[in-house]
């Protein structure tokens, strides 16, 4: 069973044809069970302009580019004399789209001329391809020998680039935060927050017509502190067991009030008192 990733990256497959089909079958395959989504152009005929610009668009759209590259430099574009993996393979490095290479190895080379003869070798574009082949090696690459090199190379490198933060890849609906909740509840927080102020500011450093000195006097002599930071990390519930005495007192201080559960919560007065007191230990000299 597939361990599928949370993010699913679409990675653009690029290659020659006809001479690589069980390669692009086997890197098709690699992605899918990396758990990633392929695309390529299989579909689109070299040659045409409009097509090329498709293609541009597809590689901006996907988080990473492959390059598949064997023994053949690919049909020509007749504008610029280069191949058309190569114009795709320069257009994701000037777009900064995080690539890698499977290049093969010249013994695969003489092996695949001896099996499937000159086919699948470059004879008019040589040179082209021997250019094309150094620009690749100088980023990152894996060298094949068959497709079981392929898909090692391509799940190892998918595992990596999977990891990255800056790729935004493809991830379910079901896997993304509940926004309405999270706007609710920054609406709610905003709306307690902008209370606190208007309790806190009128009062000019006042808790309930006390001064925070008196306040803090009554909860040390009460021994009343602990209590209050308790019910301020995990809340009161009817369940607890807490001393009655020392409930009543905060609350007549005004530091604790009733929740929605029967409970005691701190109140924005008792919130002020705690940031005082904070602050003080924080800067005793103050």
């Amino acid at each position: 069973m597939v361990d599928f990733v949370h993010k699913r990256l679409q990675v653009f497959v690029s290659s020659t044809f006809t001479d690589l089909i069980p390669e692009r079958q086997a890197a098709v395959e690699a992605i899918l069970t990396a758990g990633h989504i392929p695309a390529g152009m299989e579909l689109f005929t070299s040659g045409d302009e409009s097509q090329m610009e498709v293609i541009k668009q597809w590689i901006d759209e996907s988080d990473v580019y492959l390059l598949i590259l064997g023994g053949r430099y690919g049909s020509i574009e007749p504008t610029t004399g280069k191949s058309y993996i190569q114009l795709e393979y320069e257009y994701a490095v000037k777009k900064n789209k995080p690539l890698f290479a499977c290049v093969i190895k010249d013994s695969a080379i003489e092996r695949r001329v001896k099996t499937h003869g000159r086919d699948v070798i470059e004879v008019r574009e040589a040179k082209r391809l021997e250019s094309f082949r150094k620009l690749v090696l100088g980023k990152m690459t894996r060298f094949w020998e068959d497709a079981k090199d392929i898909k090692i190379a391509i799940g190892e490198t998918l595992s990596h680039f999977a990891r990255r933060d800056d790729l935004v890849g493809w991830i379910r609906a079901t896997a993304q935060p509940n926004m309405p909740v999270l706007t609710d509840e920054m609406a709610r927080l905003s709306k307690e927050n902008s209370a606190l102020r208007n309790q806190i500011q009128p009062q000019q450093g006042l808790i309930e017509g006390r001064t925070f000195e008196e306040v803090k006097a009554v909860v040390q002599e009460r021994k009343l502190l602990k209590m209050l930071l308790d019910i301020a990390q995990g809340g009161h519930r009817p369940s607890m067991t807490l001393d009655r005495n020392s409930l009543e007192e905060l609350e007549s201080l005004k530091l604790i009030e009733r929740n929605n559960h029967g409970g005691y919560k701190v109140s924005f007065p008792g919130l002020f008192y705690l940031n005082r007191y904070r602050a003080e230990k924080l800067n005793p000299d103050r």
